[in-house]
């Protein structure tokens, strides 16, 4: 009989749950080769090859639930620290006021320096950020180098080239864009973000947690990210003489802008939409870990 067998984690793995991904996400494109095989001849002879289909269904669905799983959890690993009382928090305060949400890599960050340097700790920050874009954003928006994903690549190509003017023209649709997908939106309705904002939080308080000490830095993370839509970057400003200090779209698109579009403006916005590419990852994991387990309760149930 063909069997599939269940991946067992790899104790030296343990440490790096990226190994264990990786090694889990190759077992999977083997297996299905199998699954699809097996399923033909079921679909052919039911009654001789049914329970060697469900069988391999089964443990394949096993083994793809462990992995949005372990998805998940090397997530939810790298933001365990930033609800930790021992990580200072005054320069992620300093900087969420300024408008800044942090990327990933920089969670748990506390950027510092030595000797008598006259620079703000937003400054530090943005020099961070400006030396390891490519790592924190160069990244794919939606599926490679599809349409949203070719515009996200010209504005990296602006911001770059210090156009900071396009780079934020071109970064504001996108997030906008990107938002709907999240939703997955797709009537023929006008989509206002500022309108649906709320039920990607409800997305996120239905993800599944890791731990038994509940996590909440993704919920928090989409509270950020609902504030600055709603109070900044997305909020009717039509007052010419008091320039805001975080970057607004209604202001750049209605021509209302009273100052230079900066770098910080353009680093503000691709950590959005870095964060948004995190949040999506996790509700997506977190439906694909409750489809596979619907689907893994009819297998047995047909079993029994």
């Amino acid at each position: 009989m063909r069997k599939i067998d269940l991946y067992q984690v790899e104790q030296e793995y343990i440490v790096s749950d990226v190994k264990n991904l990786q090694a889990l996400k190759d077992k999977l494109k083997e297996d299905v080769v199998l699954l699809n095989e097996i399923e033909k001849d079921f679909n052919q002879n039911p009654t001789r090859f049914k329970n060697e289909y469900i069988n391999a269904k089964i443990n394949y669905l096993k083994n793809q639930y462990m992995y949005y799983w372990l998805f998940l959890k090397r997530y939810f690993d790298q933001a365990l620290f930033s609800e930790q009382s021992i990580f200072p928090d005054f320069q992620k305060e300093e900087m969420k006021q300024r408008g800044w949400m942090f990327p990933q890599a920089f969670i748990n960050a506390k950027i510092t320096t030595s000797g008598d340097v006259n620079v703000t700790t937003e400054e530090l920050y943005m020099r961070n950020f400006d030396r390891l874009f490519d790592e924190l954003f160069g990244f794919n928006i939606g599926e490679k180098n599809s349409r949203i994903d070719r515009y996200y690549k010209q504005a990296i190509f602006n911001y770059k080239n210090k156009c900071y003017f396009s780079c934020a023209v071109s970064l504001f649709p996108i997030i906008e864009s990107y938002h709907q997908y999240m939703n997955n939106f797709n009537d023929n309705d006008f989509y206002k973000i500022k309108n649906n904002l709320e039920s990607i939080t409800e997305k996120m308080e239905d993800v599944k947690q890791i731990y038994v000490i509940k996590i909440t830095y993704y919920i928090n993370l989409i509270k950020q990210f609902n504030n600055l839509a709603k109070n900044y970057y997305f909020n009717t400003s039509l007052d010419r003489r008091n320039e805001p200090e975080i970057i607004n779209r209604n202001r750049i698109m209605h021509g209302l802008f009273s100052r230079e579009i900066s770098q910080k403006d353009c680093l503000q916005l691709f950590c959005v939409i870095s964060n948004m590419v995190v949040i999506k990852s996790i509700i997506d994991a977190n439906e694909m870990m409750n489809k596979t387990i619907e689907e893994l309760k009819q297998l047995q149930q047909e079993i029994n």
